[in-house]
């Protein structure tokens, strides 16, 4: 018999950058400890745990040795939720998972290309299906759950409470021209959320990193220079983010810089929308969230 860490035991084992905000509610579920068996029969064995079974085959290194323990892999962990969480939250903890710090892909727990692959080679578990849908929206390369979530909201399609503004990437690296780069001190930045055809930048102005009068400085000379490079800038703030009205009239001046028109025809537009927008932190918190 197999037996290992699973679940939400699972994911806070790999600690998923602000889980918290991810499970929301659903934390409260993280005790007991959750495990799975590889055996049905086993799953009475096991005392003062919540215990799972899993009968049918995994593929290789579906579970893996973390420390001293057995853990279910990241991606094996992602399909597990998925018959757990909402399709917004599966697609956060996604987003998450394949989160890194600016230019450091390295440190990203796992990556969408591993996600995909692992769900295309598991059907028949349970959450398959969900999971699978879900990857289709998960993107590489987020540097922090306020990021996610911006980019969730314009980008995922109407029918899930989106603004269905596709095509964006995460901290698309732009390479400075030589006349540019003594003006910001380094020879690259980063945009946020970045429409490559487009070339537009999104820049999401945290309360934490862009509210100082310096910092505010700072970041007129980046969009300027930006500018010089032929990509066009727009900032995105924390306010704009959590007022539904402001977030929306921003929306319309993505598409339309983009070359696209927002028609929202779907009845479920509303409800979802309303159940993604609940994923943001409290007000409160936002500060530790950045």
């Amino acid at each position: 018999m197999v037996a290992y860490l699973s679940h939400l035991s699972a994911a806070l084992s790999w600690e998923v950058p602000h889980i918290e905000t991810v499970l929301g509610r659903k934390i409260s579920e993280a005790e007991p400890v959750q495990m799975t068996v590889s055996s049905n029969g086993a799953r009475f064995s096991v005392n003062g745990k919540k215990v799972h079974s899993c009968e049918l085959p995994l593929p290789p290194r579906a579970v893996v040795k973390l420390g001293d323990k057995l853990v279910a892999s990241p991606e094996l962990m992602f399909l597990q939720l998925a018959s757990e969480l909402s399709i917004h939250r599966l697609i956060l903890l996604g987003l998450q998972l394949c989160s890194h710090p600016l230019g450091q892909p390295h440190r990203a727990i796992t990556s969408k290309q591993k996600l995909r692959t692992f769900v295309a080679r598991v059907p028949g578990h349970r959450g398959h299906r969900k999971a699978s849908r879900a990857v289709k929206y998960i993107e590489n390369g987020s540097a922090s759950i306020m990021e996610s979530l911006a980019y969730m909201i314009l980008t995922l399609p109407h029918a899930l409470g989106g603004y269905g503004l596709n095509g964006a990437v995460f901290n698309y690296e732009v390479k400075l021209k030589a006349e540019l780069k003594k003006r910001l001190g380094t020879h690259r930045c980063f945009a946020d959320l970045f429409y490559e055809k487009a070339r537009l930048a999104i820049e999401y102005d945290s309360f934490t990193h862009h509210s100082s009068p310096t910092e505010q400085g700072r970041d007129a000379i980046r969009s300027e220079v930006l500018r010089r490079q032929g990509i066009e800038v727009m900032h995105l703030s924390t306010i704009q983010l959590y007022d539904t009205d402001a977030c929306r009239d921003f929306a319309h001046n993505v598409a339309r810089y983009i070359g696209k028109r927002i028609d929202i025809r779907t009845k479920k537009f509303h409800a979802m929308h309303r159940a993604l927008r609940e994923l943001l932190p409290e007000s409160s918190s936002v500060t530790g969230a950045d």
